[in-house]
Protein backbone atom coordinates (compact mmCIF):
# COMPACT_ATOMS: atom_id res chain seq x y z
CA UNK A 1 0.00 0.00 0.00
CA UNK A 2 2.62 2.53 0.97
CA UNK A 3 4.61 1.74 -2.37
CA UNK A 4 1.61 1.99 -4.11
CA UNK A 5 0.84 5.28 -2.64
CA UNK A 6 4.37 6.42 -3.60
CA UNK A 7 3.75 5.36 -7.23
CA UNK A 8 1.01 7.21 -7.16
CA UNK A 9 2.45 10.39 -5.76
CA UNK A 10 5.17 10.31 -8.56
CA UNK A 11 2.58 10.24 -11.36
CA UNK A 12 0.87 12.90 -9.68
CA UNK A 13 3.68 14.86 -9.94
CA UNK A 14 4.85 13.57 -13.12
CA UNK A 15 1.66 14.89 -14.70
CA UNK A 16 1.53 17.67 -12.92
CA UNK A 17 5.18 18.95 -14.24
CA UNK A 18 4.89 17.89 -17.33
CA UNK A 19 1.43 20.44 -17.58
CA UNK A 20 3.76 23.02 -16.32
CA UNK A 21 6.72 23.03 -18.04
CA UNK A 22 4.69 21.97 -21.37
CA UNK A 23 3.29 25.65 -21.51
CA UNK A 24 6.37 26.74 -20.73
CA UNK A 25 7.93 25.34 -24.11
CA UNK A 26 4.73 26.55 -25.92
CA UNK A 27 5.26 29.90 -24.66
CA UNK A 28 9.26 29.63 -25.24
CA UNK A 29 8.47 28.81 -28.59
CA UNK A 30 5.82 31.72 -29.59
CA UNK A 31 7.55 34.15 -27.18
CA UNK A 32 10.57 34.28 -30.10
CA UNK A 33 8.11 36.99 -32.15
CA UNK A 34 10.01 38.78 -35.20
CA UNK A 35 10.89 42.05 -34.14
CA UNK A 36 11.32 43.49 -37.44
CA UNK A 37 7.68 42.58 -38.16
CA UNK A 38 6.01 43.31 -34.74
CA UNK A 39 7.92 46.81 -34.85
CA UNK A 40 7.50 47.91 -38.74
CA UNK A 41 4.06 46.69 -39.31
CA UNK A 42 2.16 46.03 -35.53
CA UNK A 43 2.73 41.90 -36.44
CA UNK A 44 3.10 38.93 -34.39
CA UNK A 45 4.26 36.17 -35.53
CA UNK A 46 7.45 33.82 -34.93
CA UNK A 47 9.20 32.05 -37.52
CA UNK A 48 9.48 28.54 -38.01
CA UNK A 49 8.41 25.26 -39.79
CA UNK A 50 6.98 21.67 -37.97
CA UNK A 51 10.73 20.09 -38.08
CA UNK A 52 11.87 23.29 -36.18
CA UNK A 53 9.48 23.82 -33.83
CA UNK A 54 9.37 19.89 -33.00
CA UNK A 55 13.42 19.93 -32.43
CA UNK A 56 12.84 22.66 -30.14
CA UNK A 57 9.95 20.99 -27.63
CA UNK A 58 12.38 17.87 -28.14
CA UNK A 59 15.54 19.66 -26.69
CA UNK A 60 12.88 21.57 -23.83
CA UNK A 61 12.01 17.99 -22.91
CA UNK A 62 15.43 16.59 -22.81
CA UNK A 63 16.75 19.14 -20.82
CA UNK A 64 13.64 18.61 -18.17
CA UNK A 65 13.50 15.13 -17.99
CA UNK A 66 16.74 13.12 -20.08
CA UNK A 67 18.26 12.73 -16.64
CA UNK A 68 15.15 11.35 -14.41
CA UNK A 69 14.75 7.50 -14.49
CA UNK A 70 11.38 7.40 -13.64
CA UNK A 71 10.22 9.26 -16.66
CA UNK A 72 9.67 7.55 -19.72
CA UNK A 73 9.16 10.34 -22.85
CA UNK A 74 7.53 9.27 -26.09
CA UNK A 75 7.39 11.28 -29.93
CA UNK A 76 6.41 14.76 -29.10
CA UNK A 77 4.11 15.65 -32.39
CA UNK A 78 2.84 19.06 -33.34
CA UNK A 79 0.43 21.06 -35.96
CA UNK A 80 1.28 24.44 -36.55
CA UNK A 81 -0.92 25.15 -40.05
CA UNK A 82 -4.28 25.95 -38.56
CA UNK A 83 -2.45 29.34 -36.63
CA UNK A 84 -0.17 30.44 -39.94
CA UNK A 85 0.02 33.86 -40.11
CA UNK A 86 -0.45 34.14 -44.28
CA UNK A 87 -4.50 33.39 -43.67
CA UNK A 88 -6.04 36.82 -44.37
CA UNK A 89 -8.61 36.22 -41.30
CA UNK A 90 -5.49 36.31 -39.01
CA UNK A 91 -4.15 39.38 -41.02
CA UNK A 92 -7.39 41.24 -40.60
CA UNK A 93 -7.17 40.20 -36.52
CA UNK A 94 -3.93 41.42 -36.69
CA UNK A 95 -4.83 44.76 -38.19
CA UNK A 96 -7.75 45.79 -35.96
CA UNK A 97 -5.85 44.52 -32.90
CA UNK A 98 -2.84 47.19 -33.83
CA UNK A 99 -5.55 50.00 -34.59
CA UNK A 100 -7.59 49.52 -31.05
CA UNK A 101 -4.06 49.59 -29.63
CA UNK A 102 -2.73 52.43 -30.68
CA UNK A 103 -0.02 51.63 -32.71
CA UNK A 104 1.95 53.53 -34.81
CA UNK A 105 4.96 52.64 -37.58
CA UNK A 106 8.22 53.32 -36.37
CA UNK A 107 10.69 56.21 -37.72
CA UNK A 108 13.11 55.31 -40.36
CA UNK A 109 15.84 52.68 -39.36
CA UNK A 110 16.03 50.44 -42.51
CA UNK A 111 18.97 48.93 -43.54
CA UNK A 112 20.16 48.83 -47.24
CA UNK A 113 19.04 46.24 -49.60
CA UNK A 114 21.22 43.90 -51.48
CA UNK A 115 18.98 42.03 -52.77
CA UNK A 116 19.62 42.97 -56.61
CA UNK A 117 16.71 41.48 -58.04
CA UNK A 118 14.38 44.35 -56.94
CA UNK A 119 16.89 47.17 -57.32
CA UNK A 120 15.36 50.59 -58.59
CA UNK A 121 15.97 50.24 -63.00
CA UNK A 122 15.95 53.59 -65.27
CA UNK A 123 14.60 55.34 -62.38
CA UNK A 124 11.53 53.50 -61.68
CA UNK A 125 11.13 51.07 -58.82
CA UNK A 126 9.79 47.74 -60.33
CA UNK A 127 9.70 44.12 -60.01
CA UNK A 128 9.83 41.74 -62.86
CA UNK A 129 11.31 38.85 -61.03
CA UNK A 130 8.95 35.99 -61.34
CA UNK A 131 10.29 34.11 -58.01
CA UNK A 132 8.89 37.26 -56.12
CA UNK A 133 6.28 38.10 -58.48
CA UNK A 134 4.73 34.46 -57.92
CA UNK A 135 5.13 34.04 -54.17
CA UNK A 136 2.85 37.46 -53.50
CA UNK A 137 -0.22 36.78 -51.59
CA UNK A 138 -2.74 38.40 -54.38
CA UNK A 139 -0.90 35.70 -57.03
CA UNK A 140 -3.64 33.80 -56.96
CA UNK A 141 -5.86 36.38 -57.81
CA UNK A 142 -4.21 37.50 -60.66
CA UNK A 143 -7.43 36.74 -62.43
CA UNK A 144 -9.26 39.19 -60.94
CA UNK A 145 -11.70 39.34 -57.51
CA UNK A 146 -15.02 40.07 -57.30
CA UNK A 147 -16.76 40.77 -53.92
CA UNK A 148 -17.43 44.16 -51.64
CA UNK A 149 -15.32 46.30 -51.08
CA UNK A 150 -16.51 47.00 -47.70
CA UNK A 151 -16.91 44.95 -44.24
CA UNK A 152 -16.83 45.63 -40.77
CA UNK A 153 -12.86 45.80 -40.34
CA UNK A 154 -12.72 47.72 -43.93
CA UNK A 155 -12.73 51.04 -41.67
CA UNK A 156 -9.63 49.23 -39.78
CA UNK A 157 -7.85 48.03 -42.86
CA UNK A 158 -8.33 51.51 -44.78
CA UNK A 159 -6.69 53.30 -41.93
CA UNK A 160 -4.15 50.73 -41.44
CA UNK A 161 -2.72 51.15 -44.85
CA UNK A 162 -2.93 54.92 -45.06
CA UNK A 163 -0.58 54.66 -41.55
CA UNK A 164 1.49 52.26 -42.76
CA UNK A 165 1.91 52.80 -46.74
CA UNK A 166 2.93 55.64 -48.87
CA UNK A 167 1.48 56.93 -51.63
CA UNK A 168 2.18 59.98 -54.25
CA UNK A 169 1.85 63.36 -52.56
CA UNK A 170 2.90 61.97 -49.27
CA UNK A 171 5.98 63.29 -47.32
CA UNK A 172 6.37 61.56 -44.30
CA UNK A 173 9.50 59.98 -42.82
CA UNK A 174 8.02 56.56 -43.10
CA UNK A 175 10.91 53.71 -42.82
CA UNK A 176 12.46 53.00 -46.29
CA UNK A 177 9.93 50.99 -48.96
CA UNK A 178 10.67 49.51 -51.98
CA UNK A 179 7.53 51.18 -53.78
CA UNK A 180 6.97 54.99 -53.50
CA UNK A 181 3.41 55.07 -54.54
CA UNK A 182 1.96 51.82 -52.47
CA UNK A 183 -1.59 53.03 -51.80
CA UNK A 184 -1.64 52.87 -55.73
CA UNK A 185 -0.25 49.98 -55.56
CA UNK A 186 -2.97 48.70 -53.70
CA UNK A 187 -5.52 49.91 -55.82
CA UNK A 188 -4.50 49.07 -59.49
CA UNK A 189 -2.10 46.12 -58.42
CA UNK A 190 0.60 46.94 -60.22
CA UNK A 191 4.37 46.31 -59.18
CA UNK A 192 5.45 49.21 -60.92
CA UNK A 193 5.21 52.85 -59.34
CA UNK A 194 5.30 54.70 -62.48
CA UNK A 195 2.26 52.10 -63.52
CA UNK A 196 0.64 52.09 -60.28
CA UNK A 197 0.91 56.47 -60.32
CA UNK A 198 -0.78 56.04 -64.03
CA UNK A 199 -3.49 53.44 -63.04
CA UNK A 200 -4.79 56.02 -60.11
CA UNK A 201 -4.73 59.06 -62.17
CA UNK A 202 -6.97 57.48 -65.08
CA UNK A 203 -9.34 56.24 -62.16
CA UNK A 204 -9.59 59.76 -61.03
CA UNK A 205 -9.75 61.35 -64.36
CA UNK A 206 -12.86 59.18 -64.77
CA UNK A 207 -13.88 60.04 -61.28
CA UNK A 208 -13.74 63.80 -61.50
CA UNK A 209 -14.77 64.04 -65.35
CA UNK A 210 -18.18 62.35 -64.32
CA UNK A 211 -18.79 64.72 -61.40
CA UNK A 212 -17.83 67.86 -63.56
CA UNK A 213 -20.05 66.79 -66.46
CA UNK A 214 -22.77 66.51 -64.20
CA UNK A 215 -22.19 70.29 -62.30
CA UNK A 216 -22.14 71.85 -66.05
CA UNK A 217 -24.76 70.33 -67.40
CA UNK A 218 -26.62 71.19 -63.91
CA UNK A 219 -25.30 75.10 -64.05
CA UNK A 220 -27.76 77.03 -66.37
CA UNK A 221 -24.70 79.74 -67.21
CA UNK A 222 -21.85 77.58 -68.11
CA UNK A 223 -24.39 75.57 -70.38
CA UNK A 224 -25.94 78.43 -71.94
CA UNK A 225 -22.64 79.69 -72.62
CA UNK A 226 -21.41 76.33 -74.47
CA UNK A 227 -24.54 76.44 -76.18
CA UNK A 228 -23.89 79.91 -77.74
CA UNK A 229 -20.27 79.32 -78.95
CA UNK A 230 -21.79 75.68 -80.29
CA UNK A 231 -24.34 77.64 -82.41
CA UNK A 232 -21.21 79.60 -83.63
CA UNK A 233 -19.01 77.19 -84.12
CA UNK A 234 -21.77 74.88 -86.17
CA UNK A 235 -25.38 76.86 -86.54
CA UNK A 236 -28.19 74.92 -86.87
CA UNK A 237 -29.08 71.34 -85.76
CA UNK A 238 -25.93 70.08 -84.92
CA UNK A 239 -25.13 73.12 -82.47
CA UNK A 240 -26.76 70.68 -79.57
CA UNK A 241 -23.86 68.04 -80.22
CA UNK A 242 -21.18 70.49 -80.87
CA UNK A 243 -22.59 72.11 -77.45
CA UNK A 244 -22.18 68.71 -75.79
CA UNK A 245 -18.66 67.98 -77.13
CA UNK A 246 -17.98 71.51 -75.31
CA UNK A 247 -18.89 70.43 -72.14
CA UNK A 248 -17.14 67.03 -72.52
CA UNK A 249 -13.90 68.72 -73.36
CA UNK A 250 -14.74 71.43 -70.36
CA UNK A 251 -15.22 69.04 -67.80
CA UNK A 252 -12.14 66.88 -69.31
CA UNK A 253 -10.34 69.76 -68.92
CA UNK A 254 -11.26 70.80 -65.47
CA UNK A 255 -10.51 67.04 -64.27
CA UNK A 256 -6.96 67.49 -65.29
CA UNK A 257 -6.90 70.47 -63.27
CA UNK A 258 -8.38 69.37 -60.83
CA UNK A 259 -5.44 66.17 -60.71
CA UNK A 260 -2.71 68.85 -60.84
CA UNK A 261 -4.56 70.44 -57.58
CA UNK A 262 -4.25 66.56 -55.75
CA UNK A 263 -0.77 66.24 -56.74
CA UNK A 264 0.42 69.89 -55.31
CA UNK A 265 -1.29 69.36 -51.90
CA UNK A 266 -4.50 71.31 -52.05
CA UNK A 267 -8.03 70.22 -52.06
CA UNK A 268 -10.95 69.43 -54.63
CA UNK A 269 -14.86 68.81 -53.72
CA UNK A 270 -16.47 66.22 -54.89
CA UNK A 271 -19.21 67.89 -56.32
CA UNK A 272 -18.12 71.09 -57.48
CA UNK A 273 -19.96 74.62 -56.71
CA UNK A 274 -19.22 78.21 -59.06
CA UNK A 275 -16.95 79.19 -56.47
CA UNK A 276 -14.86 76.05 -56.96
CA UNK A 277 -14.61 76.01 -61.09
CA UNK A 278 -11.19 76.53 -61.97
CA UNK A 279 -11.48 76.47 -66.26
CA UNK A 280 -12.92 78.89 -68.30
CA UNK A 281 -15.07 78.58 -71.61
CA UNK A 282 -12.01 80.60 -73.28
CA UNK A 283 -9.33 78.31 -71.98
CA UNK A 284 -11.25 75.19 -73.97
CA UNK A 285 -11.79 76.99 -76.91
CA UNK A 286 -8.17 77.83 -76.89
CA UNK A 287 -7.14 75.11 -75.12
CA UNK A 288 -4.62 76.80 -73.56
CA UNK A 289 -4.98 78.61 -70.34
CA UNK A 290 -2.36 80.52 -67.74
CA UNK A 291 -0.88 78.54 -65.18
CA UNK A 292 0.61 78.96 -61.81
CA UNK A 293 4.07 77.13 -60.52
CA UNK A 294 5.23 76.79 -57.03
CA UNK A 295 8.33 74.77 -55.51
CA UNK A 296 7.94 71.60 -53.58
CA UNK A 297 9.63 70.56 -50.28
CA UNK A 298 12.24 68.40 -52.91
CA UNK A 299 13.18 71.64 -55.19
CA UNK A 300 10.79 70.32 -58.06
CA UNK A 301 8.45 72.22 -59.74
CA UNK A 302 4.68 71.29 -58.83
CA UNK A 303 2.96 70.48 -61.49
CA UNK A 304 0.55 73.33 -63.43
CA UNK A 305 -2.65 74.08 -62.46
CA UNK A 306 -4.76 77.03 -61.83
CA UNK A 307 -6.46 77.93 -58.58
CA UNK A 308 -10.17 78.52 -57.83
CA UNK A 309 -11.57 81.18 -56.13
CA UNK A 310 -12.35 78.54 -53.27
CA UNK A 311 -9.99 75.57 -52.16
CA UNK A 312 -12.25 73.22 -50.29
CA UNK A 313 -13.40 69.24 -50.10
CA UNK A 314 -10.78 66.00 -49.95
CA UNK A 315 -6.87 65.42 -50.90
CA UNK A 316 -5.33 63.38 -52.42
CA UNK A 317 -5.32 61.15 -49.85
CA UNK A 318 -9.21 61.39 -49.23
CA UNK A 319 -9.74 60.26 -53.42
CA UNK A 320 -7.37 57.45 -52.39
CA UNK A 321 -10.21 56.48 -49.63
CA UNK A 322 -12.69 56.63 -52.45
CA UNK A 323 -10.65 54.12 -54.98
CA UNK A 324 -9.67 51.74 -51.56
CA UNK A 325 -13.40 51.66 -50.85
CA UNK A 326 -14.00 50.30 -54.18
CA UNK A 327 -11.59 47.33 -54.14
CA UNK A 328 -12.69 44.31 -52.98
CA UNK A 329 -11.63 43.65 -49.52
CA UNK A 330 -10.18 40.47 -50.52
CA UNK A 331 -7.79 42.07 -53.01
CA UNK A 332 -7.37 45.21 -50.35
CA UNK A 333 -6.25 42.53 -47.75
CA UNK A 334 -3.82 40.69 -49.94
CA UNK A 335 -2.26 43.08 -51.67
CA UNK A 336 -1.94 45.02 -47.76
CA UNK A 337 0.27 41.88 -47.42
CA UNK A 338 2.35 41.75 -50.96
CA UNK A 339 3.59 45.22 -49.46
CA UNK A 340 4.90 44.10 -46.27
CA UNK A 341 6.22 40.68 -47.94
CA UNK A 342 7.92 42.87 -50.87
CA UNK A 343 9.48 45.97 -48.06
CA UNK A 344 10.84 42.71 -45.68
CA UNK A 345 12.35 41.12 -48.09
CA UNK A 346 13.99 44.43 -49.62
CA UNK A 347 14.86 45.80 -46.32
CA UNK A 348 15.30 43.16 -43.38
CA UNK A 349 15.18 39.70 -44.74
CA UNK A 350 15.26 38.41 -48.88
CA UNK A 351 13.66 35.29 -47.98
CA UNK A 352 10.80 36.56 -45.71
CA UNK A 353 7.60 34.59 -46.50
CA UNK A 354 4.06 34.99 -44.51
CA UNK A 355 3.66 31.27 -44.53
CA UNK A 356 6.48 30.75 -42.53
CA UNK A 357 5.17 32.88 -39.65
CA UNK A 358 2.91 31.33 -37.14
CA UNK A 359 0.73 32.59 -34.20
CA UNK A 360 0.54 29.39 -32.14
CA UNK A 361 0.98 25.99 -31.78
CA UNK A 362 -0.69 22.87 -31.21
CA UNK A 363 1.48 19.90 -29.56
CA UNK A 364 1.31 16.85 -28.24
CA UNK A 365 3.56 14.50 -26.11
CA UNK A 366 3.55 10.65 -23.79
CA UNK A 367 5.16 10.68 -20.56
CA UNK A 368 5.36 7.57 -18.60
CA UNK A 369 2.11 6.45 -21.08
CA UNK A 370 -0.15 9.34 -20.76
CA UNK A 371 -0.94 11.96 -23.30
CA UNK A 372 -0.58 15.47 -22.44
CA UNK A 373 -1.78 17.87 -25.00
CA UNK A 374 -1.17 22.06 -25.10
CA UNK A 375 -2.32 24.87 -27.54
CA UNK A 376 -0.59 27.90 -27.34
CA UNK A 377 -1.44 31.25 -28.81
CA UNK A 378 -0.81 35.03 -28.65
CA UNK A 379 -2.73 36.60 -26.35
Amino acid sequence: MIGAVIHRSIEDVVYSSTENLGRLWGNSIIAEYDRELKDRYGFTGYYGNIQSVREKLELYSDYSFKKKGYIKVGEIECELEEFSLAEKDEIRKQIKHAMLSGWTPEKDKTIDCENEEVREESGNRYISAPWILDALPSHSIKGGASGVGLSIDSAFEIEYIFKTFKDYVDKRELPKTYFDNEVEYIITGKPDDEKAKKGVYYKLLFERNASNIIYLYSCKEKSEAALVAAELLTPGPMAAITQGLILESWALLEARNDIELLYAGEKVPLLKGDANWAIDLDNVLEKEFETEERELDTGKKAPKYIKPERIEGLDYSGYLRTLLIAVPGETRILRTMDLIQINMKYTYCDYFLWEDYYTGLRFSIMVNGRKHEFTEIYK
